[in-house]
């Protein structure tokens, strides 16, 4: 019944709470978008103050999108199930501005549903072909009166489990805090940022702490101007859930790094500045800007540099690489932290560049084929047949 009546052009709402009628009303499609949808503006024909407008509370706005997402479901749409999406997701589903954004939503969420319920399955099927892999060696075993080598038999080799590894990895990064230099990145842009450059901001801040983790001589890598409400910093810790514990090497400092070391070491990378850095000097802390600009280019970094009385710098980029026509001169936090570790290391512009992506540089071994075709393309569309060109003249004449 109540699909049917959606299907007409009729929803199920509540009336206000201090109404003295009880239950609820079925209210025609069109009262309900323009007076009581928290997702549709005003009405174009019936236009009133902001303060007049009945307001709908988070948790009614949750149970519209409720019904809507499980009406869905029972029509066989690609959505996931209620109990799949987490307070994240539902966080995310208030902010999306039309209906048809929501429902992408969903078939996102579907999908990732379906990979994991995919990825289970293939786990089950795995743990039982390895159990009877197991039975089956431990037959033969039974059988055999002779040592038999190999894996997980009599054999010389020691093996090493992921977690002597973690712990190996965390103790160079210990031996990095007391001995190492200092590189902090600066995670105060979150404001400049959209909900989509933010996350992928959280990504690549990931990826610079696993990558310096990896490296021989990791960097003392720090987080500066954290603030653990912002969306950056949220997604940063749903990725590393123990950044915050105490015995976890990772420094997250919700203070600047103006406070915390010295003005005259600082140095502050931004690609908008005049002055290049020519070597690496191991008493300078340099500064990497944590922010993703892929809509605006504005010159954020420098102008913080300046406000705060900081030496900037930026990368030689020009000296050294080739850049392809339309390629973009951005590049990504971590590639920013590989190139300086592999720098530290090396002291060779020419091996530290090799982070920046081949696809922005340009190719001298295939640059005159791609001329040549570029050329022919050219040569194709200026072509012209004499005998149309004939014709033409004529019917001018």
């Amino acid at each position: 019944m109540l699909r049917t009546l959606i299907r007409r052009g009729l929803i199920l709402t509540q009336v206000l709470p201090k109404s003295n009628i009880t239950g609820c009303h079925l209210v025609s499609r069109r009262f309900c978008e323009s007076r009581t949808n928290p997702f549709r503006g005003e009405s174009q024909t019936e236009r009133k103050p902001s303060s007049q407008a009945p307001t709908i509370d988070r948790e009614k706005k949750l149970k519209i999108l409720a019904l809507e997402l499980e009406m869905a479901y029972q029509e066989g749409r690609r959505v996931p199930e209620l109990a799949f999406l987490s307070d994240q997701n539902w966080e995310h589903i208030l902010t999306l501005p039309s209906k048809s954004a929501r429902f992408k939503y969903y078939t996102f969420l579907w999908q990732v549903e379906k990979k994991k319920e995919s990825a289970k399955v293939k786990k089950e099927e795995r743990a039982v072909a390895v159990q009877a892999r197991k039975e089956e060696l431990r037959k033969q075993s039974e059988e055999c009166d002779h040592i038999i080598y190999g894996l997980s038999r009599t054999t010389m080799f020691l093996r090493i489990y992921d977690s002597a590894i973690n712990s190996f990895n965390n103790n160079k990064l210990v031996q990095a805090m007391r001995f190492g230099e200092k590189i902090v990145i600066d995670c105060s842009y979150d404001d400049q940022m959209n909900r989509h450059e933010a996350v992928n901001t959280a990504k690549q801040l990931g990826l610079c702490f696993a990558e310096n983790r990896l490296h021989d001589q990791p960097f003392d890598l720090h987080y500066c101007n954290a603030s653990l409400n912002k969306l950056t910093m949220k997604t940063l810790h749903r990725q590393i859930p123990t950044m915050l514990d105490t015995d976890f090497p990772m420094n997250v400092h919700e203070k600047c790094f103006t406070e915390l070391f010295p003005l005259q070491n600082l140095v502050y990378l931004t690609p908008h500045c005049r002055t290049d850095l020519v070597e690496y000097n191991p008493d300078d802390i340099y500064i990497i800007g944590g922010i993703v600009d892929k809509v605006s280019n504005d010159p954020l970094s420098l102008a913080k540099a300046k406000r705060l009385g900081l030496r900037m710098a930026k990368l030689p980029l020009d000296k050294y690489l080739n850049w392809g026509a339309g390629s973009g001169k951005s590049l990504t936090l971590n590639q920013m932290v590989n190139i300086l570790l592999d720098l530290k290391q090396t002291k060779d512009w020419n091996k530290a560049l090799k982070h920046v992506p081949k696809r922005k540089l340009v190719d001298f071994d295939r640059e005159p084929q791609f001329q040549e075709r570029k050329l022919r393309q050219r040569i194709e569309k200026l072509a012209f047949n004499p005998n149309q060109w004939g014709a033409s003249s004529k019917k001018v004449q």
